[in-house]
């Protein structure tokens, strides 16, 4: 099987864990290079009725990524949306579930794109999107957002503290002529930071730039309906819901705001008992990992499994 240049994190860990079966049923949130699809859509496959259904917001990369594991003959079928609506879509196709993947990393083509505005590697407009058809960008955020919020936003979201700094520095500079390139906003919080730049462990634009990514794609958002659809899907197993019993359902974070709700949520289920961990604690990416796949480094891996009636 042809495998994308883009590396899945986790890949192995999370087929062991999730362990698809032959004709089951399965879900990736974000197609993204198709890496953890392949490998899902693979296991599910050589029995009738096993099948892989997967979303993403960019729909030049989802067919792509479709077309190339078409081309493998692996069941797939693509959706152009937010996986916010998975539960809707898939109830209905009349889809249940055995197997849901939810890998939260941005796609590693998007970031590397200049043009697509992600990272302050290389200079590109400020877009941020990742669905480039619809909605603000990041630069349309700092032009007309007022510096509270923005600052708030940054705050939040990046968890950064020079946020009411930057957000001061950004809303002064607009005023004279509107910040438009990734290269241009990097350049401003750098200068925020000033000395203290040098003795940052991270980029110093680095956290600013995650807030502005999270609240253009609003994806914190996403993640709590989805989340909630996770629960009452875990409530209704038994009774016919989206989810069936058994099934597996693992989600990998990788910053805080977004592993503290998975692991609650998880947590919660366990508590009622409809659900089980399927390990202790969270899976992380070995040495070998990190240091071939750099990125991989703050990834965090949790599995459940539904309970099935007694």
């Amino acid at each position: 099987m042809n495998q994308p240049a883009h590396q899945p994190v986790l890949l192995n860990e999370t087929i062991e864990l999730l362990d698809p079966q032959p004709g089951e049923k399965a879900l990736d949130c974000t197609l993204g290079e198709g890496g953890h699809s392949a490998a899902i859509a693979a296991r599910v496959n050589g029995v009738d009725g096993g099948h892989l259904f997967a979303f993403d917001r960019d729909q030049t990369r989802l067919l792509t990524t479709n077309q190339r594991l078409l081309a493998q003959n692996l069941p797939i079928t693509a959706i152009h949306e937010n996986f916010a609506g998975a539960c809707r879509e898939l109830t209905d196709r009349g889809v249940r579930l055995d197997v849901l993947l939810a890998d939260l990393d941005t796609n590693s083509a998007q970031i590397d794109s200049a043009e697509r505005g992600f990272s302050f590697a290389n200079d590109g407009p400020l877009d941020m999107r990742f669905d480039p058809s619809s909605g603000p960008t990041a630069a349309d955020l700092i032009a007309t957002l007022p510096e509270s919020e923005l600052a708030a936003l940054i705050k939040e979201y990046g968890e950064e503290p020079l946020a009411s700094k930057i957000a001061r520095k950004l809303t002064q500079n607009r005023r004279q002529e509107p910040i438009l390139s990734t290269g241009a906003l990097a350049q401003l919080v750098r200068e925020v930071y000033g000395r203290r730049a040098a003795q940052s462990r991270i980029n110093p634009a680095t956290r600013t730039f995650m807030a502005l990514r999270i609240a253009v794609n609003d994806e914190l958002a996403a993640l709590h309906v989805l989340l909630g659809d996770i629960v009452q899907g875990a409530e209704q197993a038994a009774k016919g819901g989206w989810l069936n019993p058994g099934a597996r359902i693992g989600m990998i974070a990788f910053h805080s705001l977004e592993d503290r709700p998975i692991k609650r949520a998880f947590n919660d289920l366990v508590r009622r008992e409809l659900a089980d961990h399927v390990m202790k604690g969270v899976v992380r990416p070995g040495m070998a990992e990190q240091q071939d796949n750099p990125r991989s480094r703050s990834a965090k891996l949790r599995v459940i499994r539904l309970r099935k009636p007694l």
